[in-house]
Protein backbone atom coordinates (compact mmCIF):
# COMPACT_ATOMS: atom_id res chain seq x y z
CA UNK A 1 0.00 0.00 0.00
CA UNK A 2 2.42 2.31 1.27
CA UNK A 3 5.19 1.47 -1.20
CA UNK A 4 3.13 0.38 -4.70
CA UNK A 5 6.46 -0.59 -5.99
CA UNK A 6 9.90 -1.07 -4.74
CA UNK A 7 12.57 -0.64 -7.69
CA UNK A 8 15.07 1.15 -9.58
CA UNK A 9 12.29 3.94 -9.99
CA UNK A 10 11.64 4.57 -6.55
CA UNK A 11 15.36 4.66 -5.50
CA UNK A 12 16.49 6.91 -8.03
CA UNK A 13 14.47 9.70 -7.10
CA UNK A 14 14.59 8.81 -2.85
CA UNK A 15 11.05 7.83 -2.55
CA UNK A 16 10.16 4.36 -1.34
CA UNK A 17 5.95 6.26 -2.56
CA UNK A 18 -12.21 15.37 11.14
CA UNK A 19 -14.63 13.23 8.68
CA UNK A 20 -17.68 13.77 11.01
CA UNK A 21 -16.41 17.24 11.47
CA UNK A 22 -16.22 18.39 8.21
CA UNK A 23 -19.03 16.89 7.25
CA UNK A 24 -19.72 14.48 3.50
CA UNK A 25 -22.83 16.41 2.51
CA UNK A 26 -21.29 20.10 2.76
CA UNK A 27 -17.81 19.18 1.46
CA UNK A 28 -20.03 17.08 -1.48
CA UNK A 29 -21.80 20.93 -1.85
CA UNK A 30 -18.44 23.02 -1.76
CA UNK A 31 -16.55 23.76 -4.95
CA UNK A 32 -12.84 24.33 -4.71
CA UNK A 33 -11.34 27.83 -5.58
CA UNK A 34 -9.80 27.91 -8.87
CA UNK A 35 -6.70 28.99 -7.60
CA UNK A 36 -3.57 29.45 -9.73
CA UNK A 37 -0.75 27.24 -10.65
CA UNK A 38 2.59 29.08 -11.84
CA UNK A 39 4.12 26.31 -13.80
CA UNK A 40 8.31 26.18 -14.35
CA UNK A 41 9.80 24.07 -16.38
CA UNK A 42 11.64 21.50 -13.50
CA UNK A 43 13.71 18.39 -13.76
CA UNK A 44 15.80 16.94 -16.58
CA UNK A 45 14.77 18.41 -19.79
CA UNK A 46 13.84 14.82 -21.02
CA UNK A 47 11.26 14.86 -18.39
CA UNK A 48 8.96 17.51 -20.17
CA UNK A 49 7.94 18.76 -17.17
CA UNK A 50 6.41 21.35 -15.44
CA UNK A 51 6.42 21.89 -11.83
CA UNK A 52 4.14 24.62 -9.54
CA UNK A 53 2.58 25.16 -5.88
CA UNK A 54 -1.05 25.80 -5.53
CA UNK A 55 -2.26 27.55 -2.44
CA UNK A 56 -5.35 25.33 -0.52
CA UNK A 57 -6.64 26.18 2.76
CA UNK A 58 -4.27 24.15 6.16
CA UNK A 59 -7.91 23.50 7.29
CA UNK A 60 -11.10 22.77 4.33
CA UNK A 61 -13.39 23.76 7.12
CA UNK A 62 -12.11 27.50 7.66
CA UNK A 63 -11.25 28.26 4.12
CA UNK A 64 -10.95 31.74 4.82
CA UNK A 65 -7.25 31.14 7.41
CA UNK A 66 -4.13 29.59 7.31
CA UNK A 67 -2.78 28.12 4.02
CA UNK A 68 -0.50 25.60 2.92
CA UNK A 69 1.12 24.21 -0.26
CA UNK A 70 0.51 21.51 -2.58
CA UNK A 71 3.67 20.80 -4.69
CA UNK A 72 2.25 19.95 -8.41
CA UNK A 73 4.05 18.67 -11.36
CA UNK A 74 2.64 18.27 -15.27
CA UNK A 75 3.76 16.63 -18.41
CA UNK A 76 1.91 17.95 -20.97
CA UNK A 77 0.41 15.70 -23.79
CA UNK A 78 2.65 15.87 -27.18
CA UNK A 79 -0.66 15.85 -29.25
CA UNK A 80 -2.15 19.09 -27.31
CA UNK A 81 -4.88 19.58 -30.70
CA UNK A 82 -6.42 16.57 -29.28
CA UNK A 83 -5.64 15.75 -25.71
CA UNK A 84 -8.55 14.57 -23.89
CA UNK A 85 -7.59 16.70 -20.24
CA UNK A 86 -5.63 16.11 -17.58
CA UNK A 87 -5.18 13.13 -16.17
CA UNK A 88 -4.09 13.16 -12.28
CA UNK A 89 -1.92 10.13 -11.03
CA UNK A 90 -1.59 9.19 -7.26
CA UNK A 91 1.12 6.52 -6.86
CA UNK A 92 0.34 5.29 -3.01
CA UNK A 93 1.16 5.85 0.28
CA UNK A 94 0.17 7.28 2.35
CA UNK A 95 2.03 9.74 1.11
CA UNK A 96 3.29 9.02 -2.18
CA UNK A 97 4.97 11.84 -4.02
CA UNK A 98 4.06 11.76 -7.54
CA UNK A 99 4.46 15.10 -8.52
CA UNK A 100 8.40 14.44 -7.70
CA UNK A 101 8.14 10.57 -9.22
CA UNK A 102 6.67 13.08 -12.42
CA UNK A 103 9.43 15.51 -12.09
CA UNK A 104 12.13 13.40 -12.19
CA UNK A 105 11.51 11.77 -15.47
CA UNK A 106 8.82 8.67 -15.20
CA UNK A 107 6.13 9.79 -16.37
CA UNK A 108 7.03 8.15 -20.18
CA UNK A 109 8.16 4.82 -18.33
CA UNK A 110 4.44 4.63 -16.38
CA UNK A 111 2.27 6.59 -19.15
CA UNK A 112 4.14 5.72 -22.26
CA UNK A 113 0.41 4.89 -24.07
CA UNK A 114 -1.28 8.23 -22.73
CA UNK A 115 1.30 10.35 -23.28
CA UNK A 116 0.10 12.41 -26.85
CA UNK A 117 -3.55 12.06 -25.53
CA UNK A 118 -3.46 13.10 -21.63
CA UNK A 119 -1.55 16.08 -19.71
CA UNK A 120 -0.34 13.85 -16.91
CA UNK A 121 -0.76 15.85 -13.38
CA UNK A 122 0.82 13.93 -9.73
CA UNK A 123 1.21 15.78 -6.76
CA UNK A 124 3.18 15.33 -3.65
CA UNK A 125 0.14 15.53 -0.85
CA UNK A 126 0.75 17.85 2.12
CA UNK A 127 3.52 16.85 4.38
CA UNK A 128 5.26 14.78 1.36
CA UNK A 129 8.12 15.50 -1.06
CA UNK A 130 8.33 18.93 -1.98
CA UNK A 131 5.00 19.99 -0.32
CA UNK A 132 4.98 20.96 3.33
CA UNK A 133 6.70 18.32 4.76
CA UNK A 134 6.36 16.63 7.81
CA UNK A 135 9.79 14.89 9.50
CA UNK A 136 9.46 14.18 12.72
CA UNK A 137 11.87 10.88 12.75
CA UNK A 138 10.89 6.80 12.19
CA UNK A 139 7.92 6.09 14.33
CA UNK A 140 9.06 2.53 14.09
CA UNK A 141 12.19 3.27 15.95
CA UNK A 142 14.70 0.90 15.63
CA UNK A 143 15.22 -1.09 18.92
CA UNK A 144 11.74 -0.32 20.19
CA UNK A 145 9.53 -3.53 20.11
CA UNK A 146 7.24 -3.96 17.48
CA UNK A 147 5.75 -7.77 18.17
CA UNK A 148 5.62 -7.34 21.50
CA UNK A 149 5.67 -10.52 24.05
CA UNK A 150 5.08 -8.78 26.95
CA UNK A 151 3.36 -5.81 28.62
CA UNK A 152 6.81 -4.25 29.12
CA UNK A 153 7.50 -4.19 25.33
CA UNK A 154 4.22 -3.55 24.66
CA UNK A 155 4.07 -0.06 26.79
CA UNK A 156 7.00 0.88 25.24
CA UNK A 157 5.86 0.19 21.58
CA UNK A 158 2.93 2.20 22.74
CA UNK A 159 4.95 4.98 24.15
CA UNK A 160 7.23 5.48 21.31
CA UNK A 161 4.43 5.87 19.29
CA UNK A 162 3.07 8.50 21.66
CA UNK A 163 6.50 10.23 22.18
CA UNK A 164 6.66 10.76 18.00
CA UNK A 165 3.60 12.07 17.76
CA UNK A 166 3.68 14.49 20.17
CA UNK A 167 6.77 15.81 18.82
CA UNK A 168 5.54 16.06 15.31
CA UNK A 169 2.68 17.90 17.27
CA UNK A 170 5.26 20.76 18.44
CA UNK A 171 7.11 20.75 15.24
CA UNK A 172 4.05 21.25 12.85
CA UNK A 173 1.20 21.85 14.69
CA UNK A 174 -2.01 22.32 12.98
CA UNK A 175 -0.17 20.48 9.72
CA UNK A 176 -0.74 17.66 12.00
CA UNK A 177 -4.53 17.91 12.51
CA UNK A 178 -5.23 17.96 8.39
CA UNK A 179 -3.41 15.41 6.97
CA UNK A 180 -6.41 13.10 6.42
CA UNK A 181 -7.50 11.67 3.12
CA UNK A 182 -10.41 13.67 3.11
CA UNK A 183 -8.41 16.64 3.20
CA UNK A 184 -6.31 15.25 0.35
CA UNK A 185 -9.39 14.51 -1.59
CA UNK A 186 -10.27 18.27 -1.05
CA UNK A 187 -6.92 19.18 -2.47
CA UNK A 188 -7.01 17.36 -5.43
CA UNK A 189 -10.38 18.72 -6.26
CA UNK A 190 -8.38 22.13 -5.72
CA UNK A 191 -6.04 20.87 -7.71
CA UNK A 192 -8.58 20.37 -10.81
CA UNK A 193 -10.06 23.40 -10.41
CA UNK A 194 -6.84 25.00 -10.96
CA UNK A 195 -5.97 22.52 -14.49
CA UNK A 196 -9.66 24.16 -15.00
CA UNK A 197 -11.02 20.90 -15.54
CA UNK A 198 -14.75 20.52 -14.84
CA UNK A 199 -14.05 16.39 -14.34
CA UNK A 200 -11.50 14.40 -12.61
CA UNK A 201 -9.87 11.78 -14.70
CA UNK A 202 -7.69 9.59 -12.13
CA UNK A 203 -5.78 6.77 -12.09
CA UNK A 204 -4.70 5.52 -8.06
CA UNK A 205 -2.91 2.56 -7.25
CA UNK A 206 -2.64 0.70 -3.94
CA UNK A 207 -3.49 4.12 -1.39
CA UNK A 208 -4.76 5.82 -4.16
CA UNK A 209 -7.15 3.58 -4.60
CA UNK A 210 -8.48 4.69 -1.22
CA UNK A 211 -7.72 8.20 -2.59
CA UNK A 212 -10.04 8.27 -5.23
CA UNK A 213 -13.08 6.48 -3.76
CA UNK A 214 -13.09 9.00 -0.95
CA UNK A 215 -12.69 11.29 -4.02
CA UNK A 216 -15.86 9.97 -5.60
CA UNK A 217 -17.77 9.62 -2.40
CA UNK A 218 -17.17 13.62 -1.77
CA UNK A 219 -17.30 15.24 -5.38
CA UNK A 220 -19.42 11.99 -7.14
CA UNK A 221 -20.60 14.28 -10.00
CA UNK A 222 -17.22 15.40 -10.57
CA UNK A 223 -16.17 11.63 -11.53
CA UNK A 224 -14.50 11.66 -15.11
CA UNK A 225 -12.56 8.11 -16.35
CA UNK A 226 -11.17 6.87 -12.89
CA UNK A 227 -9.07 3.91 -12.02
CA UNK A 228 -8.57 2.26 -8.83
CA UNK A 229 -5.84 -0.52 -8.56
CA UNK A 230 -4.79 -2.40 -5.95
CA UNK A 231 -8.02 -1.88 -3.84
CA UNK A 232 -7.99 -0.57 -0.01
CA UNK A 233 -11.12 -1.39 1.26
CA UNK A 234 -12.01 0.86 4.18
CA UNK A 235 -14.62 -1.40 5.29
CA UNK A 236 -12.22 -4.19 6.22
CA UNK A 237 -11.28 -3.14 9.98
CA UNK A 238 -7.60 -3.18 11.17
CA UNK A 239 -7.40 -7.29 12.19
CA UNK A 240 -9.12 -8.18 8.83
CA UNK A 241 -6.56 -5.73 7.10
CA UNK A 242 -3.73 -7.36 8.59
CA UNK A 243 -5.00 -10.75 8.69
CA UNK A 244 -5.89 -10.62 5.24
CA UNK A 245 -2.53 -9.27 4.12
CA UNK A 246 -0.69 -11.58 6.32
CA UNK A 247 -2.50 -14.83 4.33
CA UNK A 248 -1.13 -13.05 1.09
CA UNK A 249 2.28 -12.53 1.66
CA UNK A 250 2.86 -16.14 3.43
CA UNK A 251 2.20 -17.50 -0.13
CA UNK A 252 4.36 -14.94 -1.60
CA UNK A 253 7.33 -16.16 0.68
CA UNK A 254 6.62 -19.14 -0.87
CA UNK A 255 6.29 -17.91 -4.05
CA UNK A 256 9.65 -16.43 -3.65
CA UNK A 257 10.81 -19.73 -2.49
CA UNK A 258 9.95 -21.19 -5.39
CA UNK A 259 11.65 -19.07 -7.68
CA UNK A 260 14.86 -19.19 -5.82
CA UNK A 261 14.40 -23.26 -6.03
CA UNK A 262 14.41 -22.99 -9.91
CA UNK A 263 16.56 -20.06 -11.18
CA UNK A 264 20.26 -19.88 -10.87
CA UNK A 265 20.41 -16.45 -10.15
CA UNK A 266 18.67 -16.45 -6.85
CA UNK A 267 21.24 -15.95 -4.36
CA UNK A 268 20.15 -18.72 -2.05
CA UNK A 269 19.24 -20.76 -5.63
CA UNK A 270 19.65 -24.86 -3.74
CA UNK A 271 18.86 -23.74 -0.34
CA UNK A 272 15.97 -24.57 2.19
CA UNK A 273 14.91 -20.40 1.57
CA UNK A 274 12.59 -20.91 4.17
CA UNK A 275 14.95 -22.34 6.73
CA UNK A 276 17.40 -20.01 5.95
CA UNK A 277 15.39 -16.67 6.59
CA UNK A 278 14.01 -18.30 9.83
CA UNK A 279 17.36 -19.04 10.79
CA UNK A 280 19.03 -15.48 10.12
CA UNK A 281 15.41 -13.39 11.97
CA UNK A 282 16.46 -15.34 15.08
CA UNK A 283 20.10 -14.88 14.57
CA UNK A 284 19.36 -11.03 14.21
CA UNK A 285 16.98 -10.72 17.20
CA UNK A 286 19.89 -12.08 19.80
CA UNK A 287 22.67 -10.51 18.77
CA UNK A 288 21.75 -7.99 15.64
CA UNK A 289 23.77 -7.10 12.37
CA UNK A 290 26.00 -4.27 12.92
CA UNK A 291 25.66 -1.76 9.72
CA UNK A 292 28.04 1.35 8.85
CA UNK A 293 26.58 3.98 9.16
CA UNK A 294 22.88 2.69 10.01
CA UNK A 295 21.32 1.42 13.62
CA UNK A 296 21.98 -2.00 13.80
CA UNK A 297 19.58 -4.69 11.72
CA UNK A 298 17.51 -6.77 14.14
CA UNK A 299 14.87 -9.71 13.38
CA UNK A 300 11.75 -6.52 13.08
CA UNK A 301 13.94 -5.00 10.42
CA UNK A 302 14.23 -7.67 8.86
CA UNK A 303 10.66 -8.51 9.31
CA UNK A 304 9.25 -5.51 8.04
CA UNK A 305 11.18 -5.42 5.32
CA UNK A 306 9.33 -8.68 3.79
CA UNK A 307 6.38 -6.00 2.72
CA UNK A 308 8.48 -3.86 0.60
CA UNK A 309 10.55 -6.75 -0.84
CA UNK A 310 8.07 -9.57 -1.25
CA UNK A 311 5.69 -7.74 -3.54
CA UNK A 312 5.80 -7.79 -7.36
CA UNK A 313 5.81 -4.81 -9.74
CA UNK A 314 7.10 -6.00 -12.68
CA UNK A 315 6.23 -2.67 -15.31
CA UNK A 316 9.32 -0.78 -13.03
CA UNK A 317 11.19 -3.67 -11.49
CA UNK A 318 11.29 -6.91 -9.81
CA UNK A 319 12.32 -6.93 -6.04
CA UNK A 320 13.06 -10.89 -5.43
CA UNK A 321 16.57 -10.67 -6.20
CA UNK A 322 17.19 -7.56 -4.01
CA UNK A 323 15.71 -9.87 -1.21
CA UNK A 324 17.39 -13.01 -1.94
CA UNK A 325 20.69 -10.85 -1.88
CA UNK A 326 19.82 -9.42 1.66
CA UNK A 327 18.44 -12.71 3.09
CA UNK A 328 22.27 -14.70 1.56
CA UNK A 329 24.00 -11.46 3.16
CA UNK A 330 22.35 -11.44 6.32
CA UNK A 331 23.48 -15.10 6.86
CA UNK A 332 26.34 -13.96 6.48
CA UNK A 333 26.23 -11.28 8.97
CA UNK A 334 26.11 -8.04 6.68
CA UNK A 335 23.09 -6.37 7.34
CA UNK A 336 23.13 -3.72 4.71
CA UNK A 337 20.79 -5.18 2.40
CA UNK A 338 18.05 -4.47 4.97
CA UNK A 339 19.20 -1.32 6.26
CA UNK A 340 17.24 1.30 4.93
CA UNK A 341 14.73 -0.90 3.15
CA UNK A 342 12.09 -2.15 6.06
CA UNK A 343 9.14 -0.13 8.00
CA UNK A 344 11.51 -0.26 11.29
CA UNK A 345 13.30 3.00 11.06
CA UNK A 346 11.41 4.45 7.91
CA UNK A 347 11.22 8.23 7.98
CA UNK A 348 8.33 9.06 6.42
CA UNK A 349 6.32 10.06 9.23
CA UNK A 350 3.16 11.71 6.76
CA UNK A 351 2.81 8.23 6.41
CA UNK A 352 1.96 7.52 9.59
CA UNK A 353 0.30 10.51 10.53
CA UNK A 354 -2.69 9.94 7.38
CA UNK A 355 -2.37 6.18 8.49
CA UNK A 356 -3.44 6.96 11.83
CA UNK A 357 -6.66 9.51 11.07
CA UNK A 358 -7.96 6.83 8.44
CA UNK A 359 -5.97 3.44 9.27
CA UNK A 360 -6.09 2.90 12.36
CA UNK A 361 -4.72 -0.25 14.60
CA UNK A 362 -7.78 0.40 17.39
CA UNK A 363 -5.68 -1.83 19.60
CA UNK A 364 -7.25 -2.07 23.07
CA UNK A 365 -4.41 -3.11 25.09
CA UNK A 366 -1.49 -5.98 25.58
CA UNK A 367 -4.29 -8.75 25.58
CA UNK A 368 -5.61 -7.76 22.33
CA UNK A 369 -2.20 -7.16 20.14
CA UNK A 370 -1.71 -10.53 22.01
CA UNK A 371 -4.46 -12.10 20.18
CA UNK A 372 -4.11 -10.64 17.14
CA UNK A 373 -0.43 -11.41 16.66
CA UNK A 374 -1.32 -14.98 17.32
CA UNK A 375 -4.15 -15.01 14.56
CA UNK A 376 -1.89 -13.77 12.16
CA UNK A 377 0.21 -16.87 13.55
CA UNK A 378 -2.18 -19.03 12.75
CA UNK A 379 -2.99 -17.86 8.96
CA UNK A 380 0.70 -17.45 7.99
CA UNK A 381 3.26 -19.05 9.97
CA UNK A 382 6.58 -17.92 8.97
CA UNK A 383 5.82 -14.43 7.87
CA UNK A 384 3.02 -13.96 10.55
CA UNK A 385 1.91 -10.31 11.54
CA UNK A 386 4.83 -8.86 9.63
CA UNK A 387 2.73 -7.10 7.68
CA UNK A 388 2.00 -3.48 6.21
CA UNK A 389 -1.49 -4.06 8.47
CA UNK A 390 0.63 -4.57 11.62
CA UNK A 391 3.24 -1.85 10.87
CA UNK A 392 0.24 0.95 10.85
CA UNK A 393 -0.86 -0.39 13.95
CA UNK A 394 1.96 -0.76 15.89
CA UNK A 395 2.94 2.71 14.11
CA UNK A 396 -0.13 3.91 15.89
CA UNK A 397 -0.45 2.69 19.21
CA UNK A 398 0.47 5.72 21.45
CA UNK A 399 -0.54 8.50 18.60
CA UNK A 400 -1.91 11.22 20.26
CA UNK A 401 -4.75 12.53 17.42
CA UNK A 402 -7.99 10.55 17.54
CA UNK A 403 -8.62 9.17 13.77
CA UNK A 404 -10.45 11.71 12.11
CA UNK A 405 -11.95 8.94 9.77
CA UNK A 406 -11.96 5.36 11.38
CA UNK A 407 -12.81 2.54 9.29
CA UNK A 408 -15.84 2.27 7.38
CA UNK A 409 -17.69 1.79 4.27
CA UNK A 410 -17.08 4.31 1.77
CA UNK A 411 -20.56 4.19 -0.44
CA UNK A 412 -20.06 5.77 -3.92
CA UNK A 413 -23.19 6.59 -6.11
CA UNK A 414 -23.85 9.15 -8.38
CA UNK A 415 -20.53 8.58 -10.02
CA UNK A 416 -19.58 8.25 -13.40
CA UNK A 417 -18.75 3.83 -13.64
CA UNK A 418 -15.01 3.69 -12.06
CA UNK A 419 -12.94 1.01 -13.40
CA UNK A 420 -11.98 -1.17 -10.04
CA UNK A 421 -8.53 -3.04 -11.20
CA UNK A 422 -6.24 -5.58 -8.96
CA UNK A 423 -4.19 -9.12 -9.73
CA UNK A 424 -5.75 -12.29 -8.33
CA UNK A 425 -3.09 -12.39 -6.16
CA UNK A 426 -1.98 -9.21 -4.56
CA UNK A 427 -0.28 -10.05 -1.65
CA UNK A 428 0.03 -6.04 -0.42
CA UNK A 429 -3.69 -5.44 -1.06
CA UNK A 430 -5.07 -9.21 -1.63
CA UNK A 431 -8.21 -9.20 -4.26
CA UNK A 432 -11.13 -9.64 -1.61
CA UNK A 433 -10.74 -5.97 -1.10
CA UNK A 434 -11.71 -5.15 -4.66
CA UNK A 435 -14.51 -7.61 -4.52
CA UNK A 436 -15.28 -5.69 -1.50
CA UNK A 437 -15.32 -2.12 -3.04
CA UNK A 438 -17.28 -2.73 -6.36
CA UNK A 439 -20.24 -3.77 -3.60
CA UNK A 440 -19.85 0.23 -2.06
CA UNK A 441 -19.35 2.24 -5.83
CA UNK A 442 -22.69 2.01 -7.32
CA UNK A 443 -22.41 1.06 -11.34
CA UNK A 444 -18.36 0.08 -11.25
CA UNK A 445 -16.94 -2.53 -12.86
CA UNK A 446 -14.19 -4.97 -11.62
CA UNK A 447 -11.46 -6.54 -13.81
CA UNK A 448 -9.46 -9.08 -11.98
CA UNK A 449 -5.89 -10.05 -13.71
CA UNK A 450 -4.50 -13.44 -13.24
CA UNK A 451 -1.39 -12.64 -12.09
CA UNK A 452 0.85 -12.02 -8.93
CA UNK A 453 1.89 -8.82 -7.68
CA UNK A 454 1.00 -6.21 -6.35
CA UNK A 455 -1.42 -3.74 -8.86
CA UNK A 456 -2.93 -4.71 -11.61
CA UNK A 457 -1.28 -2.04 -13.97
CA UNK A 458 2.18 -3.10 -13.10
CA UNK A 459 1.95 -6.57 -13.82
CA UNK A 460 -0.69 -7.28 -16.19
CA UNK A 461 -0.49 -6.37 -19.90
CA UNK A 462 -3.73 -7.36 -20.53
CA UNK A 463 -4.81 -5.44 -17.20
CA UNK A 464 -2.97 -2.40 -18.58
CA UNK A 465 -4.49 -2.59 -22.44
CA UNK A 466 -8.16 -2.71 -20.87
CA UNK A 467 -7.04 0.00 -18.20
CA UNK A 468 -5.61 2.42 -21.23
CA UNK A 469 -8.41 1.80 -23.36
CA UNK A 470 -10.88 3.05 -21.23
CA UNK A 471 -8.90 6.20 -20.63
CA UNK A 472 -8.56 6.86 -23.85
CA UNK A 473 -11.66 5.61 -25.32
CA UNK A 474 -13.99 5.50 -22.77
CA UNK A 475 -14.33 1.94 -23.33
CA UNK A 476 -14.78 -0.48 -19.71
CA UNK A 477 -15.12 -3.69 -19.56
CA UNK A 478 -18.36 -5.96 -17.86
CA UNK A 479 -19.60 -5.47 -14.99
CA UNK A 480 -16.62 -8.38 -13.22
CA UNK A 481 -14.40 -9.50 -15.69
CA UNK A 482 -11.02 -11.76 -15.69
CA UNK A 483 -7.76 -11.60 -17.93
Amino acid sequence: MRRPWNSALLVAIGIIAAGLTNGTASAAGRTAAAGKIDWRACGPASAAAECGRLTVPLDWARPGGTTTEVYVARVPAKDQANKLGSLVFTPGGPGGAGGSIFEAGFADQLFPQLRDRYDLVSFDPRGTGSSSQLNCGPVLRPGVPVFPKNQAEYDAMVASSRATGEQCLKQHGELMRNLDTRTAARDMDAIRAALGETRLNFVGLSYGSYLGTTYAQLFPRRVGRMVLDGIVDHAQGSTRFMLSEAKAMEDGFNRFAAWCAKDNTCALHGQDVGAVYDRLVRKADKTPLQVAGHPPVNGDTIRLALPILLPKTELVGDPWPSLADAIALGAEGDGSGFAGISYVGDLETAYAAVSCMDLPGELKGYADAKARLAKAKRVAPRVGAAVEGWAITAACAGWPIPPSNPWRRTPVKDAAPILITSTSDDPSTPVDSAFGLARQIRGSRLLVAKAYGHTAYFNSACARAAITSYLLEGKLPPKYSTC
